[in-house]
């Protein structure tokens, strides 16, 4: 069974990082070009197809298929590389709640400006304060270091 678990929380975690970065991009993308019609247009589309929700069942799914792999596996869940890896996925999630919030608040508001409901010049404005690149590029640092964290399990 361990080596299940272990193949389904690497496909699970692969589908998330997928969701995750690759919505990330395309949010970053638009903000850096200021292009409010853009972020409309992404925004709509990751509520679409449920990016989110294929993102946040991939993480449970990762989560829930690591634990049982660990488990049947017969690795302490105290290990340090496992603790590493914790850690990790909350400074993940910390990022994306707190960064990610804003991201998508501005997105939103892109929407009503492209459905003419917002003046596009004060959605414009708010993505010039917005650091939708900062998310990407600390996400893209964490998921790589959880990709080393699991691989070599330096600790």
């Amino acid at each position: 069974m361990f080596l299940t678990f272990k193949a389904l929380h690497v496909l699970a975690m692969v589908t998330m990082i997928t969701a995750f970065i690759g919505a990330e991009i395309f949010y970053a993308a638009a903000i850096w070009r200021r292009d409010v019609h853009a972020l409309a247009w992404v925004q709509r589309t990751v509520e679409q197809f449920g990016v989110g929700i294929v993102a946040l069942v991939g993480l449970l799914a990762g989560v829930i298929f690591g634990l049982l792999a660990a488990a049947t596996g017969g690795i302490d869940f105290g290990e340090g590389w496992l603790i590493a890896a914790y850690v990790l996925v909350a400074a993940f999630l910390v990022n994306a709640v707190v960064i990610g919030a804003k991201v998508v608040r501005v997105a939103k508001d892109a929407v009503e400006a492209d459905e003419g409901r917002r003046p596009v010049e004060e959605v414009a404005r708010a993505m010039t304060a917005n650091r939708g690149v900062i998310l990407v590029v600390i996400n893209i640092i964490i998921f790589a270091a959880i990709i080393v964290d699991m691989i070599l399990k330096p600790f």
